[in-house]
């Protein structure tokens, strides 16, 4: 089967892969659409993935081969696909926060372990198979993962218990625009976002957001500093921004993943004095991503949706250096079909 594959130059390139050997609890997946996150432009540019490692966490696509155990879906359906195994038994799991289960780690796929959606077909494990409502869009089953990464964000945010709050978002890229959708749905209305990018300052505020291209205009446009700012972009430089950003008292929510081994400079004077609480956000629960792809195929997120670019796989590097232009596109969509 095809693949977009990393060469031994780092680049991508489109290989032939051996067909997927599921586990007895898992099922194939051919791959309808598949995202390009910014951790894989991170991790491509790392230096740490080996020749051969086939990105992608981010997809959705139909079933198969069905698991040889009779667990999971059926094959034919339609599912959007949590990329990992979680166990369900250790004390994350059991506490509520599977996301932060140690297993999901060496069984992630899509970062460099186990092989991604930039293919035709995929093996994953049958829990992590996520039926969709019958009227979903590949395109919608796809962005379910980046909404999920959003609604955790939000569930650990004040903003969760007091929409009222003035909230900003710096970086209006894929996750940032999930973000707007997640707060606008849930009813949020005093809410700035910071982002250069013309094309995607469009985005957010076809969304409901005030836009401003610099982060030191948010509390203009807010008419006051925000209580709670979510960093989405992963730039070093942007959480001492966002804490220099929020109201004394405020709170800070990290949602962007940085570059591996990248440090962060902080404000440590501003962070100390105004008493900003700096609050970490890494992918979702199980049940966070069931909320997800609900929210997505009941149209939450039909903005990106509609400004996402889909391209075949042989574009792939071509869309990673697109997605770097100050001119490039909000979201692509690998499309493993075409």
């Amino acid at each position: 089967m095809r693949a977009a594959a990393v060469g031994t130059d780092g680049r991508l390139e489109i290989v032939d892969k051996p067909e997927p050997e599921p586990g007895p609890d898992e099922v194939v997946v051919a791959v309808d659409r598949c995202g390009i996150c910014g951790s894989d432009l991170h991790l491509r540019d790392s230096g740490l993935l080996p020749a051969g490692a086939v990105l992608g966490h981010e997809f959705g696509g139909r079933v198969v081969v069905g698991a040889s155990d009779g667990s999971g879906p059926a094959v034919g359906t339609l599912v959007s696909v949590l990329p990992a195994r979680r166990c369900g038994t250790c004390e994350a799991c059991t506490s509520g926060r599977s996301n932060l289960c140690p297993l999901q780690l060496p069984t992630s796929i899509g970062l460099g372990w186990r092989s991604g959606g930039y293919a035709e077909r995929v093996a994953v494990p049958s829990t992590s198979c996520h039926p969709v409502p019958t009227h979903t869009t590949p395109a919608q089953a796809a962005l379910a993962e980046p909404y999920a990464v959003a609604l955790h964000a939000f569930a650990r945010s004040r903003v969760a218990l007091d929409p009222d709050l003035a909230v900003a978002v710096i970086g209006a890229g894929s996750v940032g625009l999930m973000c707007v959708a997640a707060l606008a749905r849930a009813g949020v209305t005093r809410m700035a976002v910071a982002e250069p990018r013309p094309y995607r300052a469009t985005t957010a505020r076809l969304m409901g957001a005030v836009t401003v291209a610099r982060a030191g205009d948010v509390a203009r446009a807010l008419g006051r500093a925000p209580d709670v700012v979510f960093e989405a972009t992963g730039a070093a430089e942007a959480p001492g921004q966002a804490v220099a950003l929020a109201a004394i008292g405020g709170q800070v929510v990290l949602l962007g993943v940085g570059a591996p081994g990248g440090q962060v400079p902080m404000p440590a004077f501003a962070w100390v004095v105004k008493e900003v609480d700096v609050v970490p956000s890494i992918a979702y629960t199980d049940a966070e991503f069931s909320d997800a792809v609900a929210a997505v195929a009941a149209g939450a997120a039909d903005r990106i949706v509609a400004s996402t670019h889909h391209r075949g796989l042989a574009n792939a590097e071509q869309a990673f250096e697109d997605l770097r232009r100050p001119d490039g596109p909000v979201k692509v969509l690998l499309d493993p079909t075409a």
